[in-house]
């Protein structure tokens, strides 16, 4: 019998998000812990705004697949925040409710903002990908909607923020690479992006030039080159930073540095 050889499998794309990509410009190592060597899954600790924030995008994605305010009320819209709501995280069932009622509350004020005459909601959370070559670059979308003039506008539910400022927006990681992502999709189009704080209902909306969109891809392809370096391997002396107080990965770099010293 023939046997044949074996055919090496052609190795997987490094797929590349915003939050990958904000991972690494913000800590080397906790990018490493989380995707290389993938140890985060023994330290990560369920956070409520994560929570929070999930159920409030659900919500929301089946409030709008569902025709939105034209066939939707009220209280349907409260009942899919009930439906889908994520426990994990509180620190107590008085704290969730909390969270809830305000959830609530915050989809009731959604509700009441008059819609913009015309527009057409084309998909919610949907993932956008754009093969770039050594990488795939992907960005999952809250919201997709065309304006009568033909704009498309990605929305962005922020349930944290009270406040947003267009420098903010046009200077935000991942909405700039939804701006990217989406124009490859639809380089024909005029496409805007808009960041909404569904706390007050403030919201700020850029559109970005060609030469920023070109600036930011290249942006990008440099981290990429970067990340694409990192294997198990890769050394990255473990050094406090802004960001250690809410990383899950604290006490251990905290444990590494106390055996380095």
């Amino acid at each position: 019998m023939l046997i044949k050889p074996r055919r090496e499998s052609n190795p997987r794309k490094l797929v590349l998000s915003p939050t990958k990509i904000a991972t690494y410009l913000a800590c080397p190592l906790m990018y490493k812990y989380m995707y290389i060597t993938k140890i985060g899954r023994f330290y990560y600790k369920p956070k409520a705004g994560h929570s929070f924030g999930a159920s409030m995008h659900r919500a929301l994605q089946t409030f709008h697949e569902h025709g939105a305010g034209e066939t939707q009320t009220v209280e349907q819209l409260a009942d899919h925040l009930r439906e889908t709501w994520v426990a994990i995280g509180y620190e107590s069932v008085a704290e969730e409710q909390e969270s809830l009622t305000e959830g609530v509350k915050m989809l009731e004020e959604y509700y009441s903002a008059p819609p913009v005459p015309g527009t057409v909601t084309i998909f919610t959370e949907r993932q956008l990908r754009q093969d770039m070559g050594e990488f795939v670059l992907l960005g999952r979308i809250d919201r997709l909607d065309q304006h009568t003039d033909g704009t498309l506008e990605i929305i962005d539910y922020k349930s944290g923020r009270e406040d947003v400022t267009e420098d903010e927006v046009r200077h935000d990681l991942a909405m700039s690479i939804y701006q990217l992502l989406t124009k490859s999709q639809y380089p024909n189009d005029r496409v805007t992006a808009s960041i909404l704080c569904l706390r007050t209902g403030v919201k700020a909306t850029v559109e970005m030039t060609a030469e920023e969109l070109a600036a930011v891809e290249n942006d990008v392809r440099a981290v990429a080159g970067e990340i694409l370096a990192i294997s198990e391997d890769t050394e990255f002396e473990p050094t406090e930073k802004d960001i250690c107080p809410i990383c899950d990965f604290e006490k251990l770099c905290i444990k590494i540095r106390a055996q380095n010293s």
